[in-house]
């Protein structure tokens, strides 16, 4: 059922875009027939079990598949029950191992309920010194509806929260891209002249009611942002076990993420220009493992909070990745190259478009607007050093508060142009493991004479033993 769901709508798109006719006509319900009788054999070879803390899987109709998954191995468990899903009282587990890469290594498309807590305990535990007793009423508390997972919940995110961080998510641009994309598969359905029409419609139009339109599309788009948002987010809460965390999330399509926080190799402290005005922020953790494509591979630990609650937060889960308040600025002189940086290719088009387009003097504000960028950029970057962390925080167009340990740094590289050399700058990049392999945080034009022990400070992760959160 599910590869068929996957198949099914780019199938039933392409079929009707490119038009009906006598072959296309026969073709799709025998593909359909055919691609039913595949799942079905599929399903019947595939056999799981779980023997001595270790998953065996093996799979194929042609081509037998063995694949054996220890404990030690695993990075991470994400439960993930979509709408169709729960309609059969099933779920989708994903399970990433420490050679998984990008993709989860092991993925069990339809497993009934009752058996989640039976693999998550026999693939997550990490020896029982890590699982702490919890007393009946943390037991009895936990939902009826749900798999039930013994820890204590430390963060539940109220829905009026959740609601605020689609309003301010800024998620406007996406539904109108995604409206755009539509909209193009469907222009071979329009009937002639439809394009014709409506522009004409558009130029009858008296101009208050065009920016009328447009407010009430936008009105529209940022309604669906704040709905998908509830959507994806709605009943998150955070439940602590030992050395892991559960994250559970979501209204017709729950997400269960199983966390080790020693997988932990960073945490990101977000804030776009609306949040940050409001003093609002967003908690991202990179690990190796658990981190997925809508959030660039990483894992949102919070989707929305103030700066209080954030660092009530980190202290219970992360408490040496606490919320770093001080930072040190890079130097007034350099502020004049990130201004640069962001707006030298629009100051160039600027002077052939005045000359050549009607009214293109009104394009001024465009490089202006990344100049401005620019200038924003020069002044929320800084540098901060501890002796445990390293915090980098840059904006591209959100504000990005970086904190990495330095016992989870894989490297750092130190640059220096020609320019900066002479002006007595350099720029600073360090990396760390992620669910994609690693991520790299780099900072331009840090001042030569901040931090002149860095490496040193660096050198020493070799003279300690790994640290555990």
């Amino acid at each position: 059922m599910m590869k068929i769901k996957q198949l099914f709508i780019p199938l039933f798109v392409s079929l009707f875009a490119g038009g009906i006719n006598e072959i296309t006509g026969w073709i799709f319900p025998v593909f359909i027939v055919g691609l039913m009788v595949y799942c079905y054999f599929y399903w019947f070879y595939f056999k799981y079990q779980l023997e001595n803390n270790e998953l065996r899987i093996e799979k194929g109709i042609f081509i037998k598949k063995r694949r054996y998954i220890q404990k030690n191995r695993v990075q991470s468990v994400a439960v993930h029950s979509p709408l169709l899903h729960r309609i059969f009282n099933v779920v989708k587990i994903k399970i990433e191992t420490a050679g998984g890469g990008m993709e989860a290594e092991v993925e069990l498309l339809a497993i009934p309920e009752k058996q989640i807590n039976d693999i998550r305990q026999s693939l997550g535990k990490q020896g029982e010194r890590e699982q702490p007793e919890v007393n009946q009423r943390e037991r009895d508390s936990d939902s009826q509806d749900e798999p039930r997972v013994d820890g204590t919940i430390i963060e539940d995110v109220p829905m009026k929260t959740i609601i605020l961080s689609g309003v301010t998510s800024g998620k406007v641009g996406l539904v109108f891209s995604a409206a755009a994309a539509v909209f193009s598969q469907i222009d071979q359905l329009l009937p002639v002249g439809f394009y014709e029409k409506s522009y004409g419609a558009l130029l009858s139009m008296g101009t208050f009611l065009l920016i009328g339109a447009f407010l009430m599309l936008s009105l529209i788009a940022w309604g669906i942002s704040v709905f998908l948002t509830v959507i994806q987010y709605g009943n998150f809460k955070i439940i602590k076990s030992g050395n892991k965390i559960i994250i559970s999330r979501g209204l017709l399509e729950k997400r269960e993420l199983t966390l080790q926080l020693d997988r932990v190799t960073g945490v990101r402290y977000v804030s776009n220009p609306i949040r940050q005005w409001f003093g609002y922020w967003s908690i991202y953790v990179d690990s190796t493992g658990g981190g997925i494509e809508e959030e660039q591979f990483s894992t949102v630990l919070l989707p929305l909070g103030d700066k209080n609650r954030v660092q009530r937060l980190t202290e219970q889960i992360l408490p040496e990745t606490n919320f770093q308040t001080e930072i040190n600025p890079l130097p007034r002189r350099v502020a004049l190259r990130y201004m640069l940086r962001a707006s030298f290719v629009w100051w160039i088009l600027f002077f052939p478009i005045v000359v050549w387009v009607p009214r293109g003097w009104l394009f001024i504000l465009v490089p202006i607007f990344f100049t401005y960028i620019g200038w924003q950029r020069y002044k929320d970057a800084g540098i901060f050093l501890s002796p445990e962390h390293l915090v980098i925080q840059t904006r591209n167009f959100n504000l990005a508060r970086n904190i990495l340990p330095r016992m989870k740094i894989q490297s750092l590289t130190y640059q220096q142009s020609y320019v900066q050399k002479h002006r007595q700058l350099y720029s600073l990049s360090a990396n760390i493991l992620s669910t994609t392999g690693g991520r790299t945080y780099r900072l331009k034009d840090i001042e030569t004479g901040v931090y002149p022990d860095l490496f040193n400070w660096y050198a020493k992760r070799n003279n300690k033993k790994r640290q555990v959160f």
